[in-house]
């Protein structure tokens, strides 16, 4: 199996790393900066909260996706010509508004047989490009997990959860030599549609811990901005509610509870919900990241997505709508006071 991850950074690099420590064959489709920081700090460093600490050298390192390609192989990092690669699978993961500008390009390195792979955050990301990918098997896949990229090509997994992928021939047989290797795990589904619309409702603090500017641990031991997180998440409640949308449960309490536990006076949230707070203090979300960086975020396919749908659906989602216009803001760089939201 030829696999490739398309868009290489913080999570793309976290996934490449546990699929060679089961021994796969997997190439980078990357950023220059992404190749040349791997090369010099030889391999893909992967720590973790837990404790994980290894190093990998993907098989390939590709900057570049034309009729021929400029390609860093792992026994020769010199640049050198080689015609366009056919993968098997892949795994895309650029941001959601970067999707439409690539497709022609996933189209040139698969074949017929092979899996690609979306690994975006939210709604609505595939809509446009869905129908020019008909003779590809196209599916999606989640991180349930932050990843925090730090220097030396060393990529940090702050909070619990496993890759989870539509079960498929090719996620099946990732599957397997994961659990061989045992040294990583990941999570087959029959229906993503549950756990697409389960993972946004995590995905509601991105934004909120974007505008606060703080690591996600202390942010949630703050019941002032743990509120507005209990009301966006009850929103989104109340549109998968009229709209009939299934959840899935990615925290040891129901969905429906949430907004309770986060209400909480801290004192009692601490004591409840230790397993929220067990992530690495310095844990920031991706929209954080690109806030930091001048990159626009994918707010649209999370919490707009939530205002959009609650229009479609007669549900009121003023605070979903006040995060939307915050992060906007933000973008602007402009200052964002999160207690104005309230």
């Amino acid at each position: 199996m030829n696999i490739a991850i398309f868009g290489a950074g913080s999570t793309g690099c976290y996934l490449a790393g546990e699929l060679l420590m089961a021994k796969l064959n997997v190439s980078l489709i990357c950023r220059e900066r992404i190749k040349r920081s791997i090369i010099e700090n030889q391999g893909i460093t992967l720590t973790s909260y837990q404790g994980l600490h290894q190093t990998v050298m993907p098989t390939a390192l590709i900057t570049e996706l034309a009729t021929n390609q400029n390609i860093d192989s792992n026994s020769d990092l010199q640049n050198e010509v080689n015609p366009a690669p056919l993968f098997d699978v892949i795994f895309v993961t650029v941001k959601c508004h970067q999707l439409a500008a690539i497709t022609e390009q996933l189209l040139q390195i698969t074949h017929s047989q092979s899996s690609i792979i979306f690994m975006q955050n939210g709604l609505g990301s595939l809509d446009e490009i869905l129908p020019l990918l008909t003779h590809r098997h196209v599916s999606q896949g989640i991180t349930p997990f932050n990843v925090l990229q730090q220097p030396n090509a060393t990529f940090h997994k702050g909070t619990e959860g496993q890759f989870t992928f539509a079960s498929t021939q090719h996620t099946k047989a990732i599957q397997q030599a994961m659990r061989k290797a045992q040294q990583s795990e990941c999570i087959l589904v029959d229906d993503m549609a549950p756990v697409i619309h389960g993972k946004l409702l995590l995905n509601l603090n991105n934004a909120l811990n974007a505008i606060t500017d703080v690591p996600i641990k202390e942010q949630l031991s703050q019941r002032r901005t743990r509120k507005l997180l209990s009301l966006a998440i009850k929103e989104w409640l109340n549109v998968c509610k009229k709209a009939h949308l299934p959840l899935a449960q990615f925290t040891k309490v129901k969905p429906q509870r949430l907004p309770l536990i986060l209400s909480l006076p801290d004192f009692l949230f601490t004591l409840l919900a230790r397993q929220m707070l067990d992530i690495d203090p310095q844990a920031r979300s991706s929209m954080w990241e690109d806030i930091q960086a001048n990159r626009k975020t994918e707010i649209e396919y999370l919490n707009q997505a939530v205002v959009k749908l609650g229009q479609q659906h007669q549900v009121a989602t003023p605070v979903n709508a006040a995060i939307v216009t915050a992060v906007s803001k933000l973008e602007q760089g402009q200052k964002v006071d999160i207690h104005t939201l309230l």
